[in-house]
């Protein structure tokens, strides 16, 4: 049996995403958020009661990206992501932009896997230093969206909005 809370929240954040790009019910990842988590991404929340040093996998819309220059000339990209529950701080060293760069600056939405890394007063300062981007879960809003609808949920629909959604 379908929840009518959750089939009302995608099918309206979907309406949202696809009219005004503003959200007012509900961020766009609570529809999505069991999938999430039974894939084992975190939430920016739950960030905070890990240790520095973790490999950890995280979901966020795209809030901004930054290239300063830095002294070395090597190109670092800052990106800053959002979840239902707070922002994320990403770093792509080059190593990474070698593979990644292209789809971490043209996808709404992205999901990654990297290490948790903690500084400033009492570690509270937390980046995730990328190392792979999780292709099936990064890419357009519109898209993701689809993934959380709850018509979407047997394995066969699930697996055709994944195909689609790579497109």
């Amino acid at each position: 049996m379908k929840n009518p809370d959750t089939t009302t929240i995608a099918t309206t954040t979907q309406n949202e995403a696809r009219s005004m790009t503003v959200f007012c019910r509900a961020h766009p990842l609570e529809a999505l958020r069991p999938r999430l988590a039974a894939e084992g991404i975190v939430t920016a929340k739950e960030l905070r009661r890990l240790p520095s040093g973790k490999r950890v996998r995280i979901t966020g819309v795209l809030v901004i990206i930054h290239m300063p220059p830095t002294k070395s000339g090597k190109r670092v990209i800052f990106i800053t992501l959002e979840d239902e529950t707070g922002l994320i701080d990403l770093v792509v060293f080059p190593k990474a932009q070698v593979k990644y760069a292209k789809v971490l600056l043209t996808s709404e939405i992205q999901t990654v896997e990297g290490k948790l890394y903690r500084a400033g007063k009492d570690g509270r300062a937390i980046s995730i230093v990328v190392e792979s981007v999780i292709p099936h879960l990064t890419g357009s809003l519109e898209k993701a969206l689809q993934l959380g609808h709850p018509e979407n949920t047997s394995p066969d629909s699930r697996a055709e909005v994944t195909k689609s959604y790579r497109q």
